[in-house]
């Protein structure tokens, strides 16, 4: 397993993105403190300067893991199950950039607040069709640009559309695409797994990445979930691929990068 850390050059107050700034200051940052990959959460991916981000890369000896697509429905109110036809074409067009962002970084994008929300639970299935037409979409340009599609569980209180292990992994039968994996967060795990352990164990060779952060969102070991076990359930299942610290940057962003670093490598 090996371990990212959330950048972005701008996000709100209250985000779960713990280095905001330059993205080169926060790759050099990030690889120094010991992380092998950094997960950039950016809005329009057509901002980034790709080349720029590669150069720091390599010359810090780290890697993107994953691109964060969450700002799109923060700041644009982009999402898949839009009543409005042309606001969901514009998330899937949004989506595109970031697919060739990650094609350049051979990095992950996950989908998880532009997934969007049901407006009607009396007609779940229209929704739910809104967003598999959107997923078809996506999948058929991640397949051609060899570029992996996370699709992350978010608990009951950020989005009533997929909350949990068994609901993602029934929307990923549905695509039935090689390039659609599931994407796990500690946080909303707390919230929504009746036995996280297990669900780790369920979600099997299906994970493709994972977001950690405590049950107070804090940095890892900050609240009370139990770190050692769910890293040894990841072990259970030969899980190998990035573990990302999407949490608060409290007290201060480097001492929620520095701590949570520091507790975790004690498991891995």
């Amino acid at each position: 397993m090996k371990l990212s850390i959330t950048i972005a050059k701008e996000a709100a107050k209250n985000a779960p993105i713990v280095l905001r700034g330059s993205y080169t200051e926060n790759i050099k940052k990030a690889a120094k403190m010991g992380y092998d990959a950094v997960e950039i959460h950016v809005n329009d991916p057509n901002t980034l300067d790709i080349g720029e981000i590669q150069k720091a890369c390599e010359e810090n000896n780290i890697v993107v893991s994953t691109i964060g697509t969450g700002m799109g429905y923060g700041m644009d109110g982009l999402s898949f199950t839009d009543p409005d036809g042309t606001v969901r074409d514009r998330a899937v067009k949004r989506i595109f950039n970031h697919i060739c962002a990650a094609k350049e970084l051979d990095a992950k994008v996950i989908i998880g607040s532009m997934r969007g929300t049901i407006a009607d639970t009396n007609d779940r299935k229209k929704y739910e069709e809104y967003a598999l037409k959107c997923f078809d979409k996506i999948m058929n340009s991640a397949e051609k640009n060899n570029v992996i599609i996370l699709n992350e569980a978010i608990n009951r209180y950020e989005t009533n559309f997929i909350n949990n292990i068994e609901e993602s992994l029934e929307f990923i039968e549905k695509i039935n695409s090689p390039y659609l994996k599931l994407h796990l967060d500690t946080f909303h795990m707390n919230i929504e797994e009746q036995d996280m352990l297990k669900g780790i164990l369920k979600a099997g060779k299906s994970l493709g990445h994972f977001h950690f952060a405590d049950s107070d969102r804090w940095y890892p070991s900050h609240g009370h979930i139990d770190f050692k076990s769910i890293i040894k359930a990841l072990k259970d299942i030969s899980y190998d691929d990035y573990i990302a610290f999407e949490c608060l940057p409290l007290p201060t962003p480097d001492e929620a990068a520095e701590k949570g670093l520091k507790h975790i490598k004690i498991f891995i």
